[in-house]
């Protein structure tokens, strides 16, 4: 049986199910499948922002603070206005 479920998830493409589903614990079948989708479903949003992080191709900023000596900010703005995002109900744009 654990090869079927393992080729099932395969083919279904489900990898985290196929890995770890025997690690679910739960109190009845719903429970546990709910838990498995959930898990599966989380598993494949990260993968999904990490694959889309990789092909955007920001730099790497290697874990420093951001460095505001390097941006230009127009006449009518500052960092004080980035930070309480007061632009946002302004409805304007901000472009660095």
């Amino acid at each position: 049986m654990h090869e079927q479920i393992q080729a099932y998830a395969k083919r279904l493409k489900l990898s985290w199910v196929r890995e770890h589903y025997q690690e679910i614990q739960a109190e009845s079948q719903e429970e546990f499948l709910l838990r498995l989708f959930e898990e599966e479903i989380e598993q494949c949003e990260e993968r999904k922002i990490n694959l889309l992080l990789k092909s955007a191709t920001l730099p790497k900023a290697s874990g420093k603070p951001f460095d505001w000596k390097e941006v230009r900010m127009g006449a009518d703005s500052d960092q004080e206005t980035l930070y309480n995002g007061s632009f946002i109900e302004n409805q304007e744009n901000v472009i660095f």
